[in-house]
């Protein structure tokens, strides 16, 4: 063993300096600049090269291994959502999971609140009282186990049950983020006193993660990467600054992130890394010695699960896990691949358990420490996104803080271009969903959206009046829970909306807009019977017509329109006489550019009085000479394939011809 390990294996080789490198990647490139040429320049306002040498790490400046690694390990918490409404139900659900292997889970139980109406509403599983809670945990060994609860401002009963429950819980996280509740909903969910008092009373309760912030809720509103983790850093900060000095320590431990695991494999594992680096450095900014290692919790993004071809959600579930993995996080949650259209099940929550048992035993990713260390391009990127989040941080407490900024209007207006961005990317094809905007099933009928995932109650009460000590306020809950008395008779006491209003922010996911376009398709084939047919049609040029062809039948398919796809003629003529008695709504014209002087005339004399007339190709300035011969729609690379879906759908669903 000495002996290999003196062993120089590569001797053999010469080294390569980067000059010769980029010698060979500029010939290779015919005398272009990699720099330009291959430079990614991704929708997150990040810039990445092909190319990085280890003299590339000699740059980083806020690289640090030990801010990286701090209370990094080669496993996870594999989180599994718990869907069900009643707590009995839930607790079968959840000792069938810990039989499945599930060591952590996800469980909602949160309160809705609408100024004007009686009462309010319980979202989740249903913990109306300390009776609903034993139930839930009933039977159940958690000391071994974590529980992660999205309890929002209800967090506060939901530490009382806990401490009146004889069930021993070794470690819980809640998802208690007041701030958040304000981007949400528009207004803060307490007068600032009564906030402050409760987020000192509950930081460190039985040294659980109390004090959250959501960064996941930014992504699904469209938020970049850099601005997701700008902003959960500035929530961080909000804590803090809220926190006595010498309960500083208290509240840092008892703070932890939730972010998104998104669809941008190695810039989400640079995230993850770059939230310890930030970390390190608010630590520091407040005066905290970094002995309170960052919990991440992560979670699939929901932003681009789709209702078409479902299944693909499996695969970018799972992509998405890996790279939260590799990234280090602390804990993950999985999204169910049919969450958007069903409530959750059996089937798939065991696939979604089962990705995190396969990467972990099967992949070996539970085998190895911060796997992306050492990696140039990682490294690189992760130095990119720490120095770019920590300037929207600080853009974000130059407003005097979150709130500040929120109020005005700052975080919105940053976060709506980069979410119109997106949506752009989408809706031109430069971002593909798989089965949504590219290489769709049009023979598919897709689900119907579920309007919630969530079972939502009427809060109960009782005849009793609650007496409440604001100043021991767990405490007073405890008690009053003991005597029976329900969530909805003690919530006014940590959740009381102001009447201050903010501009709300709202989520999205990203295959909306082509999802209701598919819809429309079927809801008119359902109510008049008749599908919506296309008829390509390939003339000339064999490489251009097929490549065309393909292009119109991926984008026609995204409507769900019925497609015929030929091979292809050589004229007009001969297509006309194959067509002479078909029927279809829409005509297709797919050939060469050069050639479509010469065939778009008599294309649209031969096939004008049969349907609608598109050409596959841009007409560039002969837009208005090819509309004058009868050319109703263009259809070609970069154009926003939404609007001129539903321009064609317009045409085909009111003419004459479909509604006769």
């Amino acid at each position: 063993m000495n002996k290999q390990k003196e062993t120089n294996l590569f001797s053999e080789f010469e080294p390569v300096s980067r000059e010769e490198w980029e010698k060979q990647i500029k010939k290779d490139l015919k005398g272009a600049d990699y720099r330009e040429k291959l430079k990614w320049d991704t929708l997150e306002g990040l810039s990445s090269l092909p190319f990085y040498r280890t003299d590339n790490l000699e740059e980083l400046e806020l690289y640090s291994p030990v801010s990286i690694r701090a209370n990094m390990n080669s496993t996870w918490k594999r989180c599994e959502l718990i869907s069900e409404s009643d707590p009995v139900q839930a607790n079968a659900e959840l000792k069938q999971s810990v039989k499945g292997g599930a060591n952590a889970f996800q469980i909602k139980s949160d309160i809705a609140y609408s100024e004007g109406a009686i009462g309010g509403n319980m979202i989740g599983t249903q913990l109306q009282s300390q009776e609903g809670f034993n139930e839930l945990t009933a039977g159940i060994d958690l000391s071994e186990i974590n529980l992660f609860i999205n309890s929002g401002m209800n967090t506060p009963a939901l530490l009382a049950m806990i401490h009146n429950s004889d069930t021993k819980i070794k470690g819980a996280a809640f998802f208690f983020d007041p701030f958040t509740y304000t981007a949400e909903h528009g207004r803060e969910p307490l007068p600032p006193e009564k906030l402050n008092n409760i987020i000192s009373q509950i930081a460190g309760k039985n040294d659980f993660k109390t004090l959250c912030s959501d960064g996941l809720f930014y992504h699904t509103t469209g938020a970049t990467i850099t601005q997701e983790l700008g902003i959960s850093l500035a929530i961080a900060s909000e804590y803090l600054a809220r926190s006595n000095e010498e309960d500083l320590d208290r509240t840092a431990n008892s703070l932890f992130f939730r972010l998104s695991a998104g669809p941008l494999y190695f810039p989400e594992i640079a995230k993850f890394r770059a939230a310890r680096i930030l970390w390190a450095n608010l630590l520091d900014a407040y005066g905290i010695k970094n002995s309170h290692p960052l919990h991440i919790h992560a979670e699939t993004t929901p932003q681009n699960q789709t209702l078409a071809d479902p299944h693909n959600n499996i695969l970018r579930g799972t992509t998405e896990a890996m790279s939260a993995v590799i990234g280090g996080v602390d804990s993950l949650t999985i999204q169910p691949f049919d969450s958007r259209f069903k409530s959750t099940n059996s089937f798939s929550s065991r696939i979604a358990r089962n990705i995190h048992h396969i990467i972990a035993e099967e992949a070996h990713f539970s085998k190895v420490y911060d796997p992306a260390s050492g990696s140039y391009y990682v490294e690189q990127l992760t130095e990119e996104i720490a120095k770019k989040s920590w300037e929207f941080f600080q853009l974000i407490e130059k407003q005097g803080g979150f709130l500040k900024a929120l109020k005005n209007r700052i975080i919105q207006s940053e976060i709506e271009t980069s979410r119109d961005s997106k949506l752009q990317a989408y809706a031109s094809g430069k971002r593909t969903l798989v089965g949504t905007n590219n290489y769709p099933n049009s023979d598919e009928k897709i689900a119907n959206p579920v309007i919630t995932t969530d079972f939502t109650n009427v809060l109960k009460t009782t005849d009793h009046s609650p007496s409440i000590d604001s100043v021991n306020l767990i405490e007073s809950l405890s008690e009053n829970l003991q005597k029976n008395q329900f969530v909805g008779d003690l919530f006014g006491s940590y959740l009381e909306p102001q009447k201050t209003f903010y501009t709300s922010l709202e989520p999205f996911r990203a295959a909306e807009t082509f999802e209701s376009i598919r819809h429309r398709t079927q809801e008119y084939t359902e109510s008049t019977n008749l599908e919506p047919s296309v008829q390509l049609v390939p003339i000339g040029n064999k490489k251009w017509r097929k490549l065309r062809s393909t292009f119109a039948s991926n984008m026609m398919g995204c409507a769900g329109f019925n497609i015929d796809s030929p091979i292809g003629f050589e004229s007009i003529e001969s297509a006309s006489e194959k067509f002479s008695s078909d029927n279809s709504d829409i005509y297709v014209l797919c050939g060469a550019d050069e050639e479509y002087p010469e065939l778009i005339k008599p294309f649209c004399e031969k096939f004008g009085k049969k349907g609608t007339l598109l050409l596959a190709g841009n007409p560039k300035d002969k837009e208005a000479e090819f509309r004058s011969f009868g050319i109703d729609h263009f259809i070609y690379s970069g154009m926003n394939i939404p609007k001129t879906l539903s321009e064609i759908q317009d045409q085909i669903f009111n003419s004459e011809k479909t509604s006769s």
